[in-house]
């Protein structure tokens, strides 16, 4: 009775731990999108003021 108990936990920690690593990898990727977004609008915006301040015409 005691191994079965050792076997399920040790199972219910394998499954916890395997949730926490597919977690911390979403927040990762969400992250790292972020910083693409936020390095494209930099982009944008440097593009824009770069425009505003050549001469028309």
């Amino acid at each position: 009775m005691i191994a079965l108990a050792q076997a399920w936990r040790a199972g219910l920690t394998r499954r916890t731990q395997r949730a926490t690593v597919a977690r911390e990898a979403a927040t990762v990727r969400v992250e790292s999108e972020h910083h693409e977004l936020t390095a494209r609008e930099l982009i944008r915006m440097a593009q824009s003021a770069r425009a505003a301040t050549e001469p028309r015409g």
